[in-house]
């Protein structure tokens, strides 16, 4: 290893012993090759990348600083190739081809010691030639480079935990040498988005997927269709929520319960009516067939259970029930919010003043 000579001030020593920690990291892969054994389904042939381990030699710059930033030191010294074992219960032989799963992992690590805000300013510097070789170099990567939508689809596939756990290995090799003292410490929260679209309803709950619709909700919505509505609905049927709605808009000045719409017709003339149509209205509002006018059914949200009983499903409610609705600073205008539809997540990030690192200690 060569030796440089450093011009440093007092307040930038420290007592971090470089040859210590290739060592330390040494014995930390022995063990991890030991514990994580799990074979990945995939066959090599398909996958889009190879990540491959390989100890490469670490610079210091004139300021003291490694030659790559911390994720080079990270990615030189540690052997990410355990992370296929814990990935590999989420993928399956079959299947078209895929990324190498440590490939991915250790771009995670990398943009969360490199202090990316998100996948878009990190996949950016990726994608470039000169500021995203290294990177390139460490995740094994060639002719495919991952973008944004591979690595959303990474984290929705095998989730977050597999992320927490690489970056717990890498903060306790850290924390060993003191990099991580704990002394200081910041925790920064930010809206992910959800894969799900944003379908209307902040409140929306398992229930809302079916709930019975007793003769009150059923006469209400024969009389909507008797006054010629085409939009039959009914009052949301969790008296919380309905609260909850009523706050919200008075403060706005118009008070207003939330509705559910279950079905939406169309008039049209007695030859273009369906009879099916009409003696699904019928069933659905029990009336017989011959109260109903010529209509088409556009569309239906309640159904008939087997015991005769109605049962309703409202149609604001997301795929994606943890999400809720927020808001987070536009990356375009940074003066405006934009609303996310997604998950609030905090990271916890320590300071270590002596040598100006920020080093995540999870999420």
């Amino acid at each position: 290893m060569s030796r440089h000579i450093l011009f440093l001030s007092h307040a930038q020593l420290t007592s971090f012993d470089l040859e210590a920690f290739v060592t330390q990291a040494e014995a930390l892969n022995q063990q991890q090759r030991e514990t994580f054994t799990m074979r990945f389904p995939k066959v090599p042939s398909r996958w889009l990348s190879h990540y491959a381990f390989t100890p490469r030699p670490i610079g210091l710059t004139r300021e003291g600083d490694v030659e790559g930033g911390l994720s080079w030191l990270v990615g030189t010294t540690i052997d990410f190739s355990f992370t296929r074992s814990i990935c590999a219960p989420h993928y399956g032989t079959r299947g078209g081809p895929c990324y190498d799963p440590a490939s991915l992992v250790v771009l995670e690590v990398a943009a969360s010691v490199d202090q990316y805000v998100d996948y878009a300013h990190f996949c950016g510097d990726l994608h470039q030639a000169d500021k995203g070789r290294r990177y390139r170099e460490l995740a094994g990567l060639h002719d495919q480079v991952p973008g944004q939508d591979d690595f959303c689809h990474f984290r929705y596939r095998v989730g977050d935990d597999v992320i927490h756990k690489t970056i717990a290995v890498v903060v306790g090799l850290l924390r060993t040498f003191g990099l991580i003292k704990g002394a200081v410490l910041s925790t920064d929260g930010q809206l992910e988005p959800s894969y799900s679209r944003y379908k209307g309803c902040p409140y929306a709950c398992e229930g809302c997927q079916q709930f019975p619709i007793d003769e009150a909700g059923q006469q209400e919505l024969r009389h909507q269709l008797q006054s010629g509505a085409k939009r039959l609905q009914l009052t949301c049927p969790f008296p919380d929520v309905v609260e909850k709605v009523r706050e919200a808009t008075a403060k706005k000045g118009n008070p207003r319960e939330p509705k559910v719409t279950l079905l939406e017709i169309e008039d049209v003339p007695d030859a273009a009516a369906s009879s099916s149509d009409r003696q699904q209205v019928a069933a659905l509002l029990g009336l017989p067939k011959d109260q109903v006018p010529p209509v088409r059914l556009t569309w239906c949200h309640v159904r008939q259970t087997s015991q005769d009983s109605l049962v309703g499903r409202c149609l604001k409610m997301p795929s994606d029930l943890e999400a809720k609705v927020g808001y987070h600073v536009d990356n375009k205008n940074p003066s405006h919010k934009e609303p996310v539809f997604g998950y609030l997540h905090q990271k916890t990030t320590d300071l270590n003043q002596e040598l100006g690192l920020e080093l995540p200690l999870g999420g």
